[in-house]
């Protein structure tokens, strides 16, 4: 198996790699294409591609004898979730979050797969966790890994697609919660700045629903009874399943979405919080202020009065103001408005 992880990098290096399942064994294949018109009645070979280029997508349409339509779709990296049932093969494609790939980690990638009796195909951009899961438990010569059932293998592969909205609707959940926490102990510099993350995380949400949503269509086609003649109970029992599971990956983003509502009252109560007790003080400042102001407004009309006279007076009415304004303030601790 030493020798089979090591040709395996260098096709990993070349984007292009290709195991042949037999029984029991499982071996690392060079050049597939000399391989595809040998395969025995037991025999499955996988064929995986990373980034195909278009001599490779031709290279390999030609080889299994691809529909024209299967063709084009493997070259063409952007597009809908596509499902294909072409009598001898099977083509589905569906495009899942790819965290790490771009500034919001939610970026959409394509993975694709074919599979027939004999056959199967993988085509995706970057990593995809369940082939690399699949490959090394191949790699270490498992023998149940030896029996690949092609379909089973795509219903896991549709399994990670699921996973990966769910996970990208659990990471902005995180997001909301860490933005309703700082909100909750007054931490945000900036209001408006909370908002337009808001703004951004609904659309971020709406545009994840819309691309998980589009593929209904084809996890309903998945649970036909019969698939390319490759179909039996278990495996459509196990689309129903997916299908199924795809509707609660749709209710979490509802959720989501709701979530977004949720945080936004925070933020509009939080806001509306700090207004209310920046009115407290500036309510309290005009009451401690008013009364000295109403003595100080009194004693300045333009009336003769004989204590005028008196120079201690004026320090005296200052004591007074002063002890009006302890005294407002004592009564507003007592009756805890402050």
């Amino acid at each position: 198996m030493a020798a089979v992880a090591a040709r395996h990098q260098e096709h990993e290096a070349a984007g292009t790699s290709a195991l042949l399942f037999e029984r029991d064994r499982v071996e690392e294949v060079e050049d597939w294409r000399d391989r595809v018109g040998s395969l025995g009645r037991r025999s499955i070979l996988w064929i995986d591609l990373e980034h195909p280029n278009e001599e490779t997508v031709e290279a390999l349409a030609e080889t299994l004898e691809l529909d024209r339509q299967s063709a084009e779709r493997l070259a063409r990296a952007a597009g809908t979730p596509f499902f294909g049932d072409f009598g001898d093969y099977l083509h589905v494609t569906a495009y899942a979050p790819a965290q790490g790939r771009s500034a919001d980690g939610n970026e959409l990638a394509r993975v694709g797969c074919l599979v027939a009796e004999r056959w199967v195909v993988t085509v995706h951009e970057g990593e995809v966790p369940v082939i690399e899961s699949f490959r090394e438990r191949a790699s270490e010569g498992n023998g149940e890994t030896g029996r690949l059932s092609g379909l089973e293998f795509l219903a896991d592969l549709l399994e990670w697609v699921l996973e990966g909205y769910l996970e990208a609707f659990e990471r902005i959940e995180e997001r909301l919660e860490e933005l309703d926490a700082r909100a909750m102990v007054d931490r945000l510099d900036d209001p408006e700045a909370a908002l337009q993350q808001l703004v951004a995380l609904r659309r971020e949400i709406g545009r994840l629903r819309r691309a998980l949503v589009s593929h209904r269509q084809m996890f309903l086609a998945l649970t036909r009874p019969e698939l390319a003649g490759m179909s039996s109970d278990a495996t459509a029992e196990r689309f129903a399943t997916l299908r199924s599971r795809l509707e609660d990956v749709v209710q979490a983003a509802r959720d989501s979405r709701d979530s977004v509502v949720g945080s936004f009252d925070v933020l509009i109560a939080r806001t509306g919080h700090r207004t209310n007790e920046i009115m407290k003080v500036l309510t309290l400042a005009s009451v401690l202020l008013l009364p000295g102001a109403l003595i100080a407004g009194v004693l300045g009309m333009n009336f003769r009065v004989g204590f005028f006279a008196h120079a201690w007076l004026f320090w005296l009415v200052l004591v007074v103001m002063a002890g009006i304004a302890l005294a407002t303030l004592a009564a507003a601790r007592l009756r805890r408005w402050i």
